[in-house]
């Protein structure tokens, strides 16, 4: 059906450290990149049945890292949870957490890097 969005399956992050961003989120997700390359490392999350993929992009002349850019939002269990240990390793809590109209809880969190990083829990 045109119009209709489907998973998110990738997020790039622009980064001005490759190195740093990729020891950070590999830290911080519990797994090291799928793959990677001079420009980028990626790394796999979610299920079998609805694979994601996270990239940490180096900025270059078409993207730089920061706050303009779009932000996608990933579902976690607990998003008080989440924010606390991202927070504790140098994350900062950016808008929330708070839950919305819809009942769902969120947070926008910037990462060490100048980026963005939301994420929602489902509705109780």
């Amino acid at each position: 059906m045109a119009g209709v969005f489907g998973p998110v399956v990738n997020v790039f992050l622009f980064v001005d450290d490759l190195e740093t961003a990729t020891a950070w989120y590999a830290a911080r997700l519990g797994r090291q990149p799928v793959a990677t390359q001079d420009q980028l490392a990626m790394f796999e999350l979610g299920e079998r049945s609805a694979p994601a993929r996270l990239t940490v992009h180096r900025s270059d002349e078409y993207n730089e890292p920061g706050l303009q850019g779009t932000v996608a939002y990933w579902d976690v269990e607990d998003v008080d949870a989440f924010v606390a240990e991202w927070t504790r390793n140098g994350a900062v809590a950016h808008r929330g957490p708070k839950t919305v109209f819809t009942g769902e809880r969120l947070c926008q969190l910037r990462d060490p890097f100048g980026n963005l990083i939301g994420i929602r829990q489902a509705p109780v």
